[in-house]
This record gives C-alpha cells, structure tokens and sequence, in this order.
C-alpha cells in the first residue's frame, strides 16, 4: 500500500503549499561535487525535495543550485529548504542570510525558510556578515561569528523567552520571527518556520503569525528520538515536523539504527532495506523524513516508502529510549544554551 507523496503546509494568506514527504539531505556536503553528483542523481530517481542550509557551506549551496537546473526538472516541481544560522538571527540580518543563499544558490526564492536553532548569536558586524561564508575550511572568522571562552556571544535580548529566563536574560524570538516573514511578503520564501524549537519556543510564536503562519519544526526525529510530544503538538497546531538524522549515526560509539537488529529484522520481513524501513516509518506518522546518501542504490530505496503494518509500526515505535537519551545532536554545552526544554 501506497504513503502520501506530500503534506500540506499552510502558506501565507490562507493559502496552501504542498511539501513532498520524502525529503534529500545535503548536510556535510562542502565537497561540491558530491552535493552536484547526488542530489542530481536524487532528482533523477524522483526527488522533489531538497532541505539545506547556509552554514552546509558556500560550495555545497553552489552546487545543488547548479544540479537543479542542470537537472532538467523545473524549478517549480521541486520544493527547497534552507535555513539561517543563530548569527544572522537580529532581525536585521535575517534577509541578509537568506539573500546570500539565493545569490549562492541562483535562485529567485526558497520554498522554506527556517531559523536553524532557537538562539540567536552576536555576529562580528553587519559588513563582516555581508562578506561571511561557510564551509569545511570556514573560520570562525571567515563566519563571522564571535566567541568567548570557546562559546558563541548570545544576543540574549532575540532568544526565545524560554531560553534567555533560564540564563537570567530577558529576551523574545518574535522580533526576529517578524522580520522572516517580511521574507515571505517580499517573495523571497513561500514559507517560513523553525528547527529544533521546543513545544514552548514555538508557543511564543504562534499568537504573531498574523498572515504567515509557522509552517514546520525540523528537528532530530527518529525511532530512539520519535519525539511524540513535539509531533502531537505539530498535528494539533497545522505544523508539520521534518526529521534530520532520520538514520542516526553517533559519532561517540558508533551507534546507528542502521544497524539495530530489531530494526534490520523488521527490514528483511518486509523486503526493504534498513534506510527504506525507517523512511516509511517517519512518513507513516506523519512527519517527513530527510535521508542523505551519496549511494545510488540507497538515494533511490529511501524514496520508496510503503505502507507498514500496524505491528511493525508498533515495534519501531517501542525502540525509543526513555528520557530523551536516545537524542545524538545537542550543543547545549558547547553554546552556553539550554536547548531542548520545556
């Protein structure tokens, strides 16, 4: 049995965008060629959704820019997400971000626009943003990024309320909300929303959508992590979750679902592969799945997603490990930032 092709997103004014709802990953792509070479061989087999990112490197947004069009599918059949990082996040600087992915990317507008984290950074300056590219050899200066003590300098005052009064701070994510969704009014993004917000970082948004509304939370989802609170909160509220590291590989041990033995068991039953099993998983609950892969065999098996029985559904589900012990991305420490909390 088939799986929905795509979700509804609500757009803005009171339209509707579809999303596809097996989406390609170019996460650690800053080899240009390998971001040319895959994603030209992910639309080939059917991919119409692409999800990337600034900071995934000025190489990388380059060279899926280029494997777009030389891809011979319009523009208009396929679905593309980026997002900013924390230190474009003054509402100064938000469109600046996104105006630089489209110079890079040579695009007139992105489907999707997303705030990477739910912080907000100081960077160097405006003129040192206007010049800032990222990569695997980017500095922190050549992000423009300024540290202390090894950690990012926050901008308290534009980090979500949640966050900055567990640090002593005053600070709100709305005024930074306001000024993505000058992106949208201007034709810059079709639509924008959110990545890694919590259930209460995204409360503090909803009472100002107004006429663009929070469209999406990409967040780490996968069976150790299904985050069931975060994805009923979604479904409640007309927001859809897209999941990065639907796979998970930790790279502390090693450990990947790919390797599961409950998993890779319940893969054999059904005749797929692991990648495809988890795939299907994440689309059968509703949220949509961004595998990356720079195999042939695997980019094309994790598009094909089917329907699996509600046993299966419920052994997948029953991997998850308690306490939220099952995350593998989480840079609370590293930032100064006590992200993930209610």
């Amino acid at each position: 049995m088939s799986l929905p092709s795509s979700f509804t997103l609500r757009a803005a004014g009171g339209e509707s965008l579809q999303i596809p709802s097996v989406g390609f990953g170019t996460f650690a792509s800053g080899d240009g060629s390998w971001a040319k070479d895959a994603v030209l061989k992910a639309l080939e087999q059917g991919y119409r959704h692409l999800d990337c990112a600034w900071i995934y490197g000025d190489n990388a947004n380059s060279a899926i820019g280029d494997a777009v069009r030389e891809s011979g599918v319009p523009r208009e059949q396929i679905f593309i997400t980026s997002k900013f990082w924390p230190h474009f996040g003054h509402p100064d600087n938000v469109e600046l971000c996104l105006n630089k992915v489209l110079k890079l990317m040579g695009l007139e507008y992105v489907d999707l626009w997303l705030a990477h984290w739910p912080c907000v950074w100081k960077p160097v300056s405006r003129e040192s943003l206007e010049k800032a590219w990222a990569g695997p050899d980017a500095t922190r200066e050549d992000k423009a990024q300024v540290y202390e003590d090894d950690k990012p300098v926050i901008d308290w005052e534009h980090t979500p309320t949640n966050i900055a009064k567990r640090e002593g701070h005053e600070g709100s994510f709305v005024p930074t909300w306001k000024a993505m969704q000058e992106c949208v009014r201007k034709g810059k993004a079709k639509a924008v929303g959110v990545s890694n917000f919590s259930v209460t970082e995204i409360k503090e948004l909803l009472p100002h959508e107004n006429d663009v509304p929070v469209v999406c939370n990409q967040v780490e989802c996968h069976p150790w992590l299904p985050q069931n609170e975060l994805v009923e909160f979604a479904k409640q509220n007309g927001i859809v979750i897209s999941c990065y590291a639907p796979f998970v590989g930790r790279k502390a041990d090693g450990a990947t679902l790919l390797k599961d033995e409950k998993v890779n068991k319940l893969a054999e039953k059904n005749g797929m592969d692991v990648g495809q099993l988890l795939q299907s998983w994440a689309v059968q609950r509703g949220t949509v799945p961004l595998g990356k892969s720079a195999t042939p065999s695997r980019i094309k098996s994790n598009l094909s997603v089917r329907k699996l029985s509600e046993e299966d559904m419920k052994a997948i589900n029953e991997l998850e490990i308690p306490g939220g012990k099952g995350r593998n991305t989480d840079f609370s420490e590293a930032w100064g930032v006590p992200l993930f909390r209610d």
